[in-house]
């Protein structure tokens, strides 16, 4: 790992740059992908207690991930600031940032806490089922103990990250994963402890915290404490919100707006039948794990990127910003070619039913395998922004690109042409194309000066810390 006071003097090179982004990226696929099947298995275990428990995890969960995604969006904030402050040698900014980031974000956790416990007044103008109904509001309300553990696990991963420790999260997931499928079994199917349906809900709710305290072992034991400086006095944690907001409100419409956009897609999936919702969930579940690929490229150049800029070293940032865009689209043409000639093979992984698994097949060659290249050079894309402090940018265009572009060309084409699925992923798959053709676009022609000056100003202004 550079130390911090090198960032500034390292003139790196495209070499250097894609072996410390693929060091990088590696274990934060294995993170994403062990973090996926938190849900799954929580879906897996459910799903044979029967069909309406399977409907409240899975409506559960969606309300959830559409939830915490906003404390996802706030934790951006952090992939600007501390990798800059690290960069800048300012290191006791570092664990300043996260403490200010956890403090605001646990102010915000209360509407959403109020809303998860008095959820069944907005569900049931959408779930007519009154049993699944009150189980999907019992799953949020047990998932209330969970989300201030799921926050803080956001926020730490970006103190390490931001000092090039990505293998900590890593690891943490390959002690906690085995550990979820175990409890979830134990808690909802044990015959004498078990206690059935609330089992599932409980068992994540615990590995949250677990996770937690197996990062902060981690952070005090093996690496990553150098940078902690104590905690931060009460009136400390309230300074610099205006900062603070100005880089997580965007952040958050750039994750909600893609997260929203993929669960209207399998609402509108819906109407259209039992072979098209069965395709579209198939499809969205293979798409969803292939972008981990790139999206990990992401975190890994957000943070190198945003190391360089805030040592004031505009020549390597510019090195490290084009390798970046040279390896997400890498990645993502992988995927591409990856979805289009295993299509078959996929498709039977979900189902053996033949007209769904035509379907699936008809949709990956090659539409969403196509897509698979925009999405992915938008991931990175975006991750350049965050390093930049430009989630604003980032914001207004994911927004614009969805639901003034994206959303309504799909509508049309799937209900009024009656291009069904096809109709919904052209739309989409169209927002892709013209977030990750503008993204790339404002970044390749970026002010770079003014973009140091600011990281800069950042750094600066934070020397009257109490402790």
């Amino acid at each position: 790992m550079v130390g911090a006071e090198d960032f500034g003097r390292l003139r790196t090179n495209y070499s250097r740059e894609g072996r410390m982004l693929f060091r990088y990226s590696v274990p934060l696929i294995v993170t994403f992908v062990l973090e996926h099947f938190f849900s799954i298995v929580c879906l897996l275990v459910v799903g044979h207690l029967g069909k309406n428990e399977l409907a409240a995890v899975s409506l559960g969960s969606m309300t959830s991930t559409i939830s915490l995604a906003i404390f996802e969006g706030i934790a951006t904030a952090l992939d600007t600031l501390c990798p800059q402050a690290y960069g800048a040698g300012n290191l006791e900014m570092v664990s300043v940032h996260v403490q200010r980031c956890l403090m605001f974000s646990m102010l915000i956790y209360v509407p959403v806490a109020l809303f998860w416990w008095n959820s069944h007044y907005l569900l049931q103008y959408v779930i007519q089922e009154q049993e699944v109904l009150q189980l999907t509001t019992q799953f949020l309300r047990i998932f209330i103990l969970g989300g201030p553990a799921y926050i803080f696990f956001e926020c730490f991963k970006r103190f390490l990250q931001a000092q090039g420790i990505f293998e900590a999260g890593t690891g943490v997931l390959f002690v906690s994963a085995p550990l979820n499928i175990f409890l979830s079994w134990f808690l909802v199917w044990n015959k004498k402890y078990g206690i059935g349906y609330a089992g599932a809900p409980i068992a994540t709710v615990i590995n949250f915290w677990i996770m937690d305290v197996l990062l902060v072992l981690y952070t005090i034991f093996i690496d990553g404490k150098q940078c902690w400086n104590g905690f931060c006095s009460f009136c400390e944690l309230f300074k610099k919100w205006g900062q603070l907001s100005h880089l997580a409100v965007p952040g958050i419409v750039m994750l909600e707006s893609e997260y929203v956009a993929y669960e209207i897609m399998t609402l509108f999936a819906l109407y259209f039948g039992t072979v098209e919702l069965a395709a579209q969930s198939a499809v969205g579940s293979i798409a969803s794990l292939t972008y981990m690929v790139p999206f990990a490229v992401s975190i890994a150049a957000s943070t190198r990127i945003a190391n360089f800029i805030g040592g004031q070293n505009i020549y390597s940032a510019k090195k490290a910003t084009n390798m970046s865009l040279i390896l997400g689209l890498a990645t993502a043409a992988l995927n591409c070619i990856v979805l289009w000639t295993a299509r078959d093979f996929l498709a039977r992984l979900f189902t053996k039913d033949e007209e769904v698994v035509d379907l699936i097949e008809r949709l990956l060659n090659p539409l969403v395998s196509i897509l698979q290249i925009f999405d992915g050079t938008a991931s990175v894309a975006s991750g350049i922004l965050r390093a930049q402090g430009q989630q604003k940018i980032g914001g207004v265009i994911n927004f614009l690109s969805y639901y003034a572009f994206g959303l309504p060309l799909a509508l049309v084409l799937s209900e009024v042409l009656d291009l069904k699925l096809f109709g919904l992923w052209i739309g989409i798959g169209s927002g892709m194309v013209l977030i990750g053709l503008s993204e790339t676009v404002y970044i390749l022609w970026c002010d770079w000066d003014a973009i140091l000056m600011k990281a800069g100003f950042l750094n600066e202004t934070d020397s009257d810390l109490e402790f």
